[in-house]
């Protein structure tokens, strides 16, 4: 016959089956470690015990929340406060001014900026990474940009190839200009080539 569970023994087993509460300050330190150490050293430089050591965690504490470098990775790309204004839902609600502004504000960042090449970098050798970022960040949010600029085009107008041409443009001069592009000067730019492609909002 088994032997009953003390009162004590019983909650420790029901703490342990329900799994501890999340705790915000572990998940904001890592977060913030990954960030940093990816900026620094990129994907294959970095790695979680580099990331739980700065954190000031366990590795155990990071692999119970991530389970490969890639999921952390995917999990920070969202940090610069600036995707914010990228957010799917907040876009289809929002004037296409906006998010078109927050799109230019975005790319005008140099962490964004610095985090986008190390991904481009990393994908260079490591494809399924890519197509993750598609997966995750690229395409729930082009989809959104179909409607948000589909007013200011004629009837017919392939939207999927005018994105291509002007998310383009945009990364080609956020990544290759040595000099910082302020907000201001991405938004005209942005603007411009819209204009180019017959965006008559």
């Amino acid at each position: 016959m088994a032997r009953p569970v003390e009162p004590r023994k019983a909650c420790r087993v029901a703490e342990r089956s329900a799994g501890r509460p999340r705790d915000p300050e572990a998940d904001n330190a890592i977060l913030t470690a990954a960030f940093e150490l990816f900026l620094e050293r990129g994907l294959d430089g970095t790695s979680i015990e580099q990331v739980a050591k700065r954190a000031g965690v366990t590795r155990a504490t990071v692999y119970r929340r991530f389970a490969t470098k890639e999921d952390l990775l995917f999990s920070v790309i969202e940090l610069p406060r600036t995707v914010a204004a990228l957010d799917p839902e907040r876009m289809a609600a929002a004037p296409p001014e906006e998010t078109l502004k927050g799109w230019a504000a975005l790319m005008s960042t140099p962490q964004s900026v610095l985090l986008l090449r190390r991904i481009v970098g990393a994908s260079a050798d490591n494809f399924e990474l890519m197509r993750r970022y598609w997966e995750l960040f690229i395409a729930p949010r082009r989809a959104v940009l179909y409607d948000v600029i589909r007013p200011g085009f004629p009837p017919g107008t392939d939207l999927s190839l005018v994105v291509d041409m002007v998310g383009g443009a945009l990364f080609y001069r956020a990544l290759t200009r040595p000099e910082r592009n302020t907000p201001e000067e991405l938004e005209t730019y942005l603007y411009k080539v819209l204009h180019q492609v017959g965006y008559r909002p």
